[in-house]
């Protein structure tokens, strides 16, 4: 369009027009240009108060040199973030954590006093402050890193200063962990040294209570009391189908000895006497109770040399056996036996379990009765004296045990071996480690394959204690002696060889009663049916 054609503009001015008329008309493009401007301020004054925006030192003030920035906020401010970090993750918006800006002049430096936090855990972590908008492109002047990287290292030299002052804390990059505390060492209650038998005397008279009852009257040799022999029942035969055939040797300066049966009704009746050196047999049943006497039974109690009732067949095993092949009172077939020796007391000996002296020694091979012990040795009362004999009988006893209860119920006996194998391996391959010396009782495996079975003779009487639920054996501090490893290791072949029997040989014909049903035909062993 020419300048000269003014026809169509309606913003010029024409001759006839006002001009306070044609001012009103340029309001709007007044208006416009003036937003205009004010944007472009408003923007270009956000660009450079972003480049550079000064903090509020209004209370405490935390410094952070960053090589050669400074990084400052109030102290309100960091435990506010700390607190707002925990319970928002990083990726939130920027109402929610708050970004510290990098001054660039590092010349206006001002000096503050750090103050302490008031929370030991309200420590400044500065990675979490620095956002993603405030982080400055890499420049050629920082080596091509980015002040993240210099965040960083700064953040770990100040950490460092912290953790020096409270050694309970170590740094882990950028955040400082607590430092865990380590567990207490274990601590067993049990002697360096074998501690002795006693122990395993005890389990042992439980376990051979379940197949007879050896009521032995006793004399305290020091105070001269009678203790009369008392059967745990009470003294009257039981009807019951189940037959054993007993045998008793007379091996006392008695010339003869009056054997009794306790009829149904408890009363005694004589079945005949036992001369010295001589042998007497008898088949009776499950649960029938014998008396044997030296001078009638007017004697009352103190001519009592022995109370005996046969309660469970035991098993028969190689080089244990219990059966014989007599038919006698309509029974054929196997027969369950129980064999034994009445034999003087020597001067001065005791019992180990009571410390008595009792009125006659049994010796019985299948289920022995404990050694007696000399009271005079060493000129003291120590019943916690033995033998390395003593050791390897109890040894050996507990190993024809797993091979007894293997009989009974085919397993468990491996089983046992196997488990217990794997305990003692573990003490000599490790015998300064404590945990493989500590056995927890309430530990199902533990308690089915090992604590109640046979093997728990072989860990008393290699010497493991029982206290508060565990079997602890040696020292807390420092490792077995050399004397217990070799036990140990003794023990480890004598149960390996049974193991081999219990696997190689053939099943055993047993015995009439030997799976544990006793007590006079009705009711397994320990149960009292009266």
């Amino acid at each position: 369009m020419e300048i000269g054609d003014q026809s169509t503009n309606h913003d010029s001015f024409d001759g006839g027009e006002e001009p306070l008329t044609s001012f009103i008309r340029h309001i709007p493009e007044v208006v416009e240009l003036i937003a205009a401007s004010l944007f472009v301020a408003i923007a270009l004054h956000n660009f450079f108060l972003r480049k550079k925006r000064p903090s509020s030192n209004s209370g405490g003030v935390a410094n952070n040199n960053i090589l050669g920035t400074t990084v400052e906020t109030s102290i309100e401010e960091e435990e506010e973030d700390i607190i707002s970090s925990e319970q928002a993750p990083l990726h939130q918006s920027s109402s929610q954590t708050k970004c510290v800006g990098v001054e660039a002049d590092t010349k206006k430096k001002k000096k503050v006093v750090n103050k302490p936090a008031k929370k030991a855990s309200a420590i400044r972590n500065y990675n979490k402050l620095i956002c993603k908008e405030a982080l400055l492109p890499s420049d050629d002047n920082n080596g091509g890193k980015s002040i993240t990287a210099d965040a960083t290292n700064s953040t770990k030299s100040s950490s460092e200063q912290d953790s020096a002052s409270s050694p309970s804390t170590e740094t882990t990059g950028t955040q400082i962990q607590q430092q865990p505390t380590p567990p207490p060492p274990l601590k067993l209650h049990s002697q360096a040294n074998h501690p002795g038998l006693s122990a395993y005397y005890n389990w042992h008279a439980t376990i051979t209570s379940l197949y007879r009852i050896y009521a032995i009257p006793n004399r305290d040799i020091f105070t001269n009391t009678f203790n009369p022999a008392i059967l745990p029942m009470h003294p009257s035969s039981e009807r019951g189908n189940i037959a054993v055939n007993i045998t008793v040797a007379n091996q006392t300066r008695y010339e003869s000895i009056q054997v009794y049966w306790i009829d149904y009704k408890g009363n005694e009746i004589y079945k005949g006497n036992i001369p010295r050196g001589g042998s007497w047999v008898q088949t009776t049943f499950i649960g029938h109770p014998w008396t044997f006497r030296v001078g009638g039974s007017d004697g009352g109690e103190e001519s009592v040399l022995l109370k005996y009732v046969p309660f469970r067949i035991a098993p028969t095993v190689l080089g244990a056996e219990t059966a014989t092949s007599r038919e006698s009172s309509g029974v054929v077939g196997p027969v369950g036996t129980q064999s034994f020796t009445l034999r003087d007391v020597p001067e001065g000996y005791v019992t180990r379990n009571e410390g008595y002296g009792p009125a006659c020694w049994v010796d019985d091979e299948i289920l022995p009765e404990p050694p007696l012990i000399d009271t005079y040795n060493n000129g003291e009362r120590n019943l916690s004296l033995f033998t390395i004999h003593e050791m390897q009988m109890a040894l050996e006893w507990s190993c024809f045990q797993m091979q007894r209860e293997d009989a009974a119920s085919s397993g468990t006996g491996v089983a046992a071996s196997k488990r217990l194998l794997k305990y003692l391996q573990n003490i000599c391959l490790q015998p300064d480690t404590t945990k493989y010396r500590r056995l927890r009782v309430g530990n199902r495996i533990f308690f089915e394959s090992v604590y109640s079975t046979g093997a728990r003779g072989i860990l008393l009487a290699l010497g493991f204690e029982e206290f508060m639920g565990f079997l602890e054996c040696g020292p807390s501090e420092g490792a077995l002696n050399y004397e217990r490893l070799r036990q140990i290791s003794d023990a480890m072949m004598m149960v390996d060889k049974t193991l081999k029997l219990m696997v190689e040989n053939e099943a055993v014909v047993q015995p009439e009663g030997s799976d544990g049903y006793g007590r006079a035909g009705f009711g397994y062993a320990g149960q009292l049916n009266i």
